[in-house]
């Protein structure tokens, strides 16, 4: 895939979409591809934020430890951009991602993101803007399920 092409797919996800395809393709040249084998962790829960994954191919499972057991929360495709909160924050990792086959997928790390911020102040404006409407749809909707859940009736406990 093209460094042109790899920039029209991060133009595709929602924190890239009002950026330049200039600031894009400079991300997409500094940025790897690489390849994970089935079943290989592509990133731990509490892992250090250090790079996220654009998926070109393959799927993943999207999970939590609950126990001993492992709760799937999301099966991610081609397209997903997975780890980027974490990458741009510098935080832990939330989530476990594990190949469920064999993917390709485009490495961003913090390094290269900072660096493309740091040279193209507007590429980073936008995406700080586009984060900051993606975390006020969270909290919004976190507030309408606590407003779901004070006011659903309560049950008496035995």
């Amino acid at each position: 895939m093209s460094v042109r092409m790899n920039a029209e797919s991060l133009r595709q996800i929602p924190l890239f979409a009002e950026c330049d395809p200039a600031h894009l393709q400079v991300m997409a040249f500094a940025s790897e591809r690489v390849q994970f084998a089935e079943k290989a962790d592509i990133f731990r829960a509490g892992g250090t934020g250090s790079a996220a994954y654009l998926l070109l191919s393959g799927e993943a499972e999207v999970w939590r430890s609950q126990g001993e057991e492992r709760l799937v929360v999301a099966v991610a495709g081609p397209g997903a951009f997975l780890g980027e909160l974490a990458m741009i924050a510098g935080v832990a990792y939330s989530v476990n991602v594990t190949a469920k086959g064999p993917i390709t997928a485009t490495r961003i790390t913090r390094d290269t993101f900072m660096r493309v911020v740091g040279e193209f102040p507007d590429f980073g404006t936008k995406v700080m803007s586009a984060l900051s409407r993606k975390l006020t749809g969270s909290v919004t909707e976190f507030d309408r399920i606590r407003q779901m859940l004070e006011n659903a009736p309560s049950f008496p406990r035995g």
